[in-house]
């Protein structure tokens, strides 16, 4: 539902490149003079320009002109691209044009014809957005990428958002907005020091330099919060002929909202049967809720995009059609369940909310284009008792539900919406409200494993693990989309990076619904699972059959902050010794407290038998960079305490 950028189709350039009549602009020449600082030797490219400046008429027209200069530094990975997405009906690229400058020999303006014109939905049934593509291919270090678009187009939509740099270093980026007199601006620039616009008359620049680059490192939080975004609204009269309005906060969002996705909630008798049918043998409120929500979870998920700019994105369509299509994309499907609650006189609302980052959505900017996802939000008695109720809020009590994760079940919700900032849709009462954030006991992780080792180290396993909440959902996702016999080689992975060479022999699931959760069996067999010495020392290492819950962080600078997500798990783990042995060496308790969880873990030995247990929670959070030492030395400690060994003797 709001604008990505579009995928990047990587296409060697033609060897030839036509010359054309027009010089180099010298826009181009003088970012290209530009001196350079020092980069580290990772970066292949610098943007040595990136420039947007939007000119709005006093109808809604807008016109958008991105230029863009990048010095190729090195070879490598990165390939580089101009690219620029735009709406097939509202709007058009009126005009792309193109320059290489090598580091010898005379600028090479590109053709008109070296421009690709793509579609650029993935999945969806049809999308009126194209994107216009011009691929740089190989160059020479040295070599100088630039690029001017020219895009027009009518759209409802007073907001704007621009994005300062992606992960090349940028050495001027620059948001220029030129309005109608009498037309005002507010803007608020996030992920940097506070920005102020520049404004001369009607026209207001937002510019930053020397932005550094951007690595790519894991358990990172999302790019878009990282780097400098602009977010910004404009406000024309309120008497203007063409009846656009600024949104200046979220009660207006709502209002507006409220006109698009109300009247395609409509019980009609159709739905007013259907809702009879799937409700015929529920007893209590939240039974009619789940059944309504099942059924709509299971609706084709099928996204048809049209009329996007003038407000066809969060327009869904009428429920009774989607009823007897039997498909849709989100907000089609929340709408259905909305009208099928309805027909039961259960209140709902619906809900738009950013599906992939929690932390997108910024509360300070009111605008419909930070959401990409609609979800339900259901009125609910006090007779209603799940986690995912938000108990309190100006609509009473409301139980959040995604009917379009056909995994998650009701009184969950998946892990990436959870304590999002989400705007319920209630005309005037409308609201931005916080998700429900489950606490780590609801997706924890509970494994005990009964296992035998051999006199020459062969392991013999049998896992059972129980998975609730969030836990069990990729698991649920790989059995439910891709089979059982990729779920087994999920778990082959998993116990090959931890033991070596494992076998695993079978694995079963068994669903619980009645408390989420998913039981899985697994036997697995290594034939070097313990060491024999020599035939004197037997050392075994129980912890390595745990049930997970690292982090695999390198010895290097981190540049980005490490996102932690909240994890907790419960290890039971039985070993059956082979007779012959005795107890010489034992670990003792071991527990490790830190800002970035804890671990409790024990190991005894009665007889032949070894027993381990194990608690490790990991918290959610994001810490900075300088933290990056301490994060490691907690998971370095996890990871010996796992690795622990338990050593016996012959006797």
């Amino acid at each position: 539902m709001r604008r990505r950028l579009c995928p990047l189709f990587w296409l060697a350039l033609p060897a030839a490149l036509a010359h054309a009549a027009n010089d180099v602009p010298d826009w181009v020449k003088q970012a290209a003079s530009a001196a350079l600082p020092s980069y580290p030797a990772k970066v292949t490219n610098v943007t040595l320009l990136r420039e947007e400046a939007v000119t709005v008429d006093v109808d809604g027209h807008r016109v958008m002109r991105e230029r863009g200069v990048i010095r190729v530094l090195q070879a490598g990975a990165d390939k580089i691209d101009a690219h620029r997405a735009y709406d097939s009906k509202t709007g058009r690229i009126r005009d792309f044009q193109g320059w290489l400058i090598p580091p010898l020999g005379k600028p090479i303006p590109y053709a008109k014809n070296q421009v690709l014109d793509i579609a650029v939905a993935q999945g969806e049934v049809y999308d009126e957005y194209r994107a216009k593509v011009l691929e740089l291919g190989d160059a020479r270090p040295g070599s100088v990428f630039a690029w001017e678009v020219i895009e027009e187009e009518r759209s409802i939509f007073t907001q704007d958002e621009y994005g300062f740099q992606d992960r090349s270093p940028v050495l001027v980026s620059r948001f220029t907005l030129t309005l109608p007199a009498a037309w005002e601006a507010k803007g608020v620039v996030i992920n940097a020091d506070k920005q102020e616009p520049k404004i001369s008359g009607s026209t207001y620049t937002w510019e930053i330099r020397n932005l550094p680059w951007r690595e790519r490192e894991d358990y990172s939080p999302a790019l878009d919060a990282l780097v400098p975004r602009l977010l910004v609204s404009y406000f024309p009269p309120s008497d203007n002929r063409q009846g656009l309005k600024g949104l200046k906060d979220w009660a207006e969002v709502s209002s507006w909202m409220s006109t698009l996705v109300e009247p395609a909630a409509e019980a009609t008798e159709a739905v007013r049967a259907k809702a009879r049918q799937l409700t015929a043998g529920a007893t209590t409120e939240l039974d009619r809720i789940r059944a309504i929500a099942a059924f709509t979870q299971h609706t084709k998920y099928v996204e048809i995009a049209l009329n996007l700019t003038r407000g066809g994105g969060y327009t869904p369509h009428r429920a009774e059609e989607t009823l007897a299509r039997n498909y849709g994309d989100c907000k089609d499907k929340a709408t259905l369940m909305r009208a099928l609650l309805k027909a039961l006189d259960i209140e709902s609302y619906l809900v738009n909310i950013s599906a992939d980052d929690r932390d997108y959505v910024h509360p300070e900017w009111a605008s419909p284009t930070q959401f990409n996802h609609a979800i339900v939000a259901v009125h609910v008695s006090d007779a209603v008792n799940l986690a995912t109720v938000l108990p309190d809020t100006p609509l009473g009590r409301l139980l959040i539900f995604d009917p379009t994760d056909p995994i998650t079940r009701v009184g969950d919700l998946p892990k990436e919406e959870q304590g999002s900032h989400a705007l319920v849709i209630a005309g005037a009462r409308g609201a931005l409200l916080a998700m429900p954030q489950l606490p780590a006991s609801a997706n924890r992780i509970e494994s005990t494993v009964e296992a035998s080792v051999d006199a020459g180290g062969r392991l013999d396993a049998q896992i059972q693990r129980q998975y609730f909440g969030q836990s069990a959902v990729p698991l649920r996702g790989v059995e439910t989309y891709l089979g059982g016999d990729e779920l087994k080689k999920l778990f082959e992975k998993g116990f090959a990076r931890r033991i070596g060479a494992t076998t695993v022999r079978r694995v079963t699931t068994d669903t619980h619904p009645e408390d989420n959760r998913l039981t899985v069996s697994v036997d697995v067999g290594s034939e070097r699972f313990a060491q024999n010495m020599q035939g004197n020392l037997y050392v075994v290492r129980p912890g390595m059959l745990a049930s997970g819950g690292e982090y695999f962080l390198p010895l290097k600078p981190r540049t980005s902050p490490v996102k932690l997500g909240a994890d907790l798990r419960h290890d039971t783990i039985r070993i059956h010794m082979p007779q012959g042995f005795k107890l010489d060496e034992l670990p003792g308790p071991v527990k490790i407290t830190s800002p970035y969880g804890e671990l409790d873990a024990e190991w005894t030995v009665s007889g032949a038998e070894i027993v381990m247990k194990q608690t490790l929670e990991i918290r959610d959070k994001v810490a900075s960079p300088s933290e990056y030492a301490d994060i490691r030395g907690f998971f370095d400690k996890l990871a010996g305490a796992e690795d622990a060994p338990i050593v016996f003797v012959k006797q």
